[in-house]
């Protein structure tokens, strides 16, 4: 059977702060927490265009809260053989999208994304970084911390002292990351540990800070060579940042989870929010100095090795950040990224692509692939 429903699957933010006041966070707390699904109610300005993509190559879009995901999929089922299904957000405890996959595999109807493992590892950044060194990527060396007290370690801790970063373990979105999660020291780094475990009863990470610069990789499967298809961008350091640039905070980040791209235009969420600075991105596959390309040949094999482990596929995006030399460190990854904001968009328009015109295409080759004996 051809393909001809799409299933597009989103947790809203009203949807997650009910559920967290449920479970007893302070409204602001289930706030912060809910911005991370800013691209649920970005969602909203991109609903057109993609029907409109999917729908002219013959593919009828359902955009599909997730609380009504499961009554959807029972109304599919006779036409589970020509539907697929997408969560466009991730998690597994503050967010409930890691869900997604596997109520699909379990009802027989074909994926977009990766598979269940990989949409519950990408909240746990001690788990990825384990996976990941084991693969032979570079990590930082890193500290899980558990109200106040170490209980898992990777890496070699530096002998020298150092400025250290502290972060929570299973929130994205750089909600929990404060002008003050660098610390002079690893005491104040456990103390910040501390905070994060009162306020979002959450584990930390504590890692020496690494000077440098992040860079996104963003991946939508279009057919053609892995390596070719990544996009892997420097993000531009701004002094309006709340850190002057030294590294982006919660606070820029809910500023920046509205900005639809690198010229300034504003998304649903980005409306309801004043911007702290126009976004840039530096494309490394153009930059010509030595450590540019020295960084840019690391992070394409290390992506490679990681989206082999853990079966990255259709649509990622991977973290690292580079110090002075250009040496690459991984700190992370999404099974779905933000593809409403700035980074994502930016990746599509290099590649002269809309994001429905993407999905149409990427969408019928995970559907083809339905029948392949990893999917068994």
């Amino acid at each position: 059977m051809p393909l001809a429903t799409a299933v597009i699957a989103y947790e809203s933010e009203e949807a997650a702060r009910r559920r967290l006041i449920a479970f007893g966070y302070a409204p602001d707390v289930a706030r912060e927490i809910a911005v991370y699904l800013a691209q649920s109610t970005d969602l909203l300005g991109f609903m057109d265009e993609i029907a409109a993509a999917l729908g002219g190559d013959g593919i009828k879009a359902q955009f599909t809260p997730l609380d009504e995901l499961s009554l959807r999929l029972r109304d599919l089922a006779p036409r589970r053989d020509e539907t697929i299904v997408w969560a466009l957000t991730d998690g597994l405890r503050f967010y409930r999208g890691s869900s997604v996959p596997a109520l699909a595999r379990l009802e027989g109807f074909a994926r977009f994304g990766s598979p269940s493992m990989a949409a519950h590892l990408a909240q746990d950044k001690f788990a990825c970084l384990a996976l990941a060194a084991a693969s032979g990527l570079a990590i930082p060396p890193t500290l899980l911390i558990e109200g106040g007290s170490e209980i898992a370690a990777l890496g070699r801790w530096p002998s020298a002292p150092g400025r250290q970063f502290v972060k929570p373990n299973t929130l994205g979105g750089k909600i929990g990351i404060f002008a003050d999660s660098l610390c002079r020291d690893l005491a104040e780094a456990k103390e910040g540990a501390r905070r994060i475990e009162e306020r979002y009863r959450d584990r930390a990470l504590i890692q020496p800070f690494v000077e440098g610069d992040d860079v996104r990789v963003s991946f939508m499967e279009l057919g053609g060579d892995f390596a070719d298809q990544l996009g892997v961008e420097r993000i531009v350091k701004n002094p309006a940042s709340e850190t002057g640039g030294a590294y982006l905070t919660m606070k820029d980040n809910e500023t920046l989870s509205g900005a639809k791209d690198t010229a300034g235009a504003r998304g649903e969420f980005g409306l309801e929010h004043r911007a702290a600075f126009v976004p840039g991105m530096a494309d490394l596959r153009e930059a010509k100095d030595k450590r540019s390309q020295r960084a840019l040949a690391g992070i394409i094999d290390f992506s490679a090795r990681l989206a082999r482990l853990v079966g990255l596929r259709d649509c990622f995006s991977i973290d690292f950040r580079i110090d002075a030399e250009g040496r690459p460190a991984f700190f992370e990854f999404e099974v779905c990224p933000a593809v409403t904001i700035y980074d994502f968009q930016n990746y599509l328009a290099r590649r002269g692509v809309t994001l429905g015109a993407a999905l149409a295409k990427a969408m019928r080759l995970a559907f083809a692939r339905r029948r392949a004996m990893e999917e068994a």
